[in-house]
């Protein structure tokens, strides 16, 4: 059995590829996804900036919540448009009708290479994330001299579920795991016997690492959070039997 964790609708979307490939999977999202504090002065902040100033974002998440609770935005179009992903960058591409571009690294390590001092000095940037995250992006362009602004989108609320929800046949379980902060609230429903037999399928290096500090035994380290890549990478597993990269301890 595969858990998608990821929410809706990066997580339902994925969950229909898995079935449609015969693949025992369920949608287990951790957090439900709405409006940000900041999402209403969207608009303000987007018309304050400059030509050539930049605004980033750092997930799908910005493109959904902007599309179901303020989709009359106007986006200026003499700004540069950057996202850390393919899939975030094609979301906004539609919002924004122009290019946007992301990196092949599809984190924040990645993105940060696309820019030199140069090209953000005294740059407005306009950070538009969730309600937590890494800071990585904003502290790095701020120590360039970016004029920096986090713009809280969407805010996550954790989902209850039966504490024993993950109790069966635990051995054949596969987690897909997209953010430290699912990996966190993943440890409500995980026993030892989990950390030890289940499979753990994360999508960054960074949460590998926390994975191997929570004593996860059996982690598969996907290139990328993108679903058609987390989709390629479930099909190799299930079609070699698991083939697990065990984390060393």
């Amino acid at each position: 059995m595969i858990f998608v964790t990821r929410p809706s609708p990066q997580g339902e979307a994925l969950t229909k590829l898995l079935n449609q490939a015969n693949l025992q999977a369920t949608h287990l999202p951790l957090f439900r996804i709405s409006a940000g504090k900041d999402l209403l002065n969207l608009q303000y902040n987007l018309n304050q900036l400059l030509p050539n100033d930049i605004v980033i974002a750092v997930s799908p998440q910005v493109a959904n919540v902007i599309t179901t609770f303020n989709p009359h935005l106007n986006f200026p179009k003499h700004l540069q448009y950057f996202a850390i992903g393919n899939k975030t960058a094609e979301l906004i591409r539609q919002l924004v009708h122009k290019s946007v571009s992301f990196p092949k690294q599809e984190n924040s390590e990645g993105l940060l290479a696309l820019f030199d001092a140069d090209m953000v000095k005294n740059r407005r940037v306009l950070i538009l994330r969730g309600d937590s995250g890494r800071q990585l992006i904003a502290d790095t362009l701020s120590a360039k001299q970016a004029q920096v602004k986090l713009v809280e989108c969407y805010s996550r609320h954790a989902i209850s579920y039966p504490l024993d929800i993950l109790s069966n046949s635990i051995e054949h379980q596969l987690v897909i795991i997209t953010s430290i902060e699912h990996l966190h609230q993943l440890e409500l429903y995980c026993q030892t016997e989990h950390k030890k037999q289940a499979c753990l399928v994360v999508t960054s290096l960074r949460i590998f690492e926390e994975a191997k500090h929570l004593n996860w035994q059996n982690i598969v380290l996907a290139k990328s959070a993108n679903n058609q890549i987390l989709f390629k990478t479930m099909i190799s597993l299930c079609h070699n039997n698991i083939n697990y990269i065990k984390s060393s301890k």
